[in-house]
């Protein structure tokens, strides 16, 4: 069993899996793109509901059953924001907010990358790009 903790990431998209539950589809800096499994996440008492959003840069915890298996999806454990004055890797704010025009160049931002990113190949520079890129769209 391979394990991540407080391992910097964002939320690309998000499925719906069952009445309770979402798919994450996450960018992390040291495991690149991840499919994760978020059970409960969509219940009114759930600690990841309000952290769970696109564009907001999180420290998550996964496990992942097989170690060699990168298409495998993984079990979300913890997530929680890492908003201003909270320990974060990230060189960009963390906490960006998207409006107008700014919120489709970042969805189309995302979308690139689920589509370019093979899973399991971590980018760290390109993590880095990407939380700068979300700053510099959020302030145009």
């Amino acid at each position: 069993m391979k394990r991540y903790a407080d391992e910097p990431a964002f939320v690309l998209h998000r499925y719906d899996w069952s009445e309770s539950s979402l798919i994450l589809d996450l960018y992390t800096r040291e495991g690149g793109r991840v499919a994760a499994a978020a059970k409960g996440a969509k219940r009114p008492s759930s600690t990841f509901r309000p952290v769970l959003l696109p564009f907001q840069a999180l420290h998550v915890g996964l496990t992942q059953r097989h170690a060699d298996d990168q298409d495998e999806v993984q079990t979300l454990r913890s997530a929680e924001w890492a908003g201003a004055g909270s320990r974060s890797d990230l060189e960009a704010p963390a906490g960006t907010l998207l409006r107008g025009a700014a919120l489709f160049r970042g969805f189309y931002l995302n979308e690139l990358l689920m589509k370019l990113l093979p899973r399991g190949e971590p980018y760290p520079q390109l993590f880095d790009a990407y939380a700068q890129a979300l700053s510099a769209i959020a302030v145009d």
